[in-house]
């Protein structure tokens, strides 16, 4: 059990319907955290940098749209730039998929799109201590589900990685901020809508795949409550 260490809010960013917060937010909200969800699908604006000494942490979710589409979504300039300013001041912060590559760019890591996309439950290899990992097993399986991965520039403590895969799946910059590659927030709804809407092909490309992964989506979704949950409350216990 965690218990809230501020009656700031943590503020997550949803960048689309598709890609809610999931059991992220039920992880938070029974620890008894404020949470402000600003979701810009539907019209709610980037936290502006001045708002970072008003909030207890920073969630950054992830979407469709590519960190390269700026000329299309303006707020991923502004998102860049705030997850720049919350490095700087040592907020908490933490990155999810599309949030992870945009905190890898805010500090200079490069962002680039993959050959085919990585889709699964797939294993993750941990390869160095840290708070965020603490009580997670190595390997551990998560669910991929991106077209484009990131590298991370010196500054940044590579954390896990995929076998044989020279993209990130988690890393830390400062002593506060972490960006996830994979998807540890999903829940039945998220997983089932994804499956459907096959935005990466998977059907077309790997039907097989797309036929397991529709018959393990309560496990997949079970196993990955268990792994947000401690990711969160590894968090949480940075604040």
């Amino acid at each position: 059990m965690i218990h809230p260490p501020t009656d700031d809010p943590v503020v997550i960013i949803q960048h689309e319907a598709a890609a809610h917060p999931g059991t992220l937010l039920e992880t938070l909200v029974n620890a008894g955290l404020t949470v402000d969800v600003r979701q810009l699908h539907a019209g709610a604006a980037v936290p502006a940098v001045a708002e970072l000494g008003e909030i207890a942490g920073l969630v950054v979710l992830g979407g469709s749209m590519n960190a390269d589409q700026a000329s299309e979504f303006p707020f991923i300039d502004r998102e860049r730039r705030l997850l720049a300013a919350a490095v700087e001041d040592g907020l908490p912060v933490l990155g999810i998929c599309l949030g992870g590559q945009q905190l890898a760019a805010a500090i200079g890591g490069r962002v680039y799109a993959r050959e085919v996309a990585e889709v699964g439950w797939l294993p993750v290899d941990v390869v160095r201590d840290d708070a965020l990992l603490r009580g997670i097993c190595s390997p551990f399986c998560a669910l991929e589900w991106h077209a484009q991965s990131f590298t991370v520039p010196a500054e940044a403590q590579v954390l896990a990685v995929r076998p044989g895969d020279p993209g990130v799946q988690a890393f830390r910059v400062g002593r506060r901020a972490w960006g996830l590659q994979f998807h540890a927030e999903v829940d039945e709804s998220i997983l089932r809508f994804w499956l459907r809407r096959d935005n990466k092909g998977v059907a077309r490309r790997d039907p097989a795949l797309h036929a397991r992964l529709t018959e393990a989506v309560p496990q997949v979704v079970a196993d990955s409550r268990l792994l947000c949950r401690q990711l969160v409350e590894n968090f949480v216990a940075s604040f």
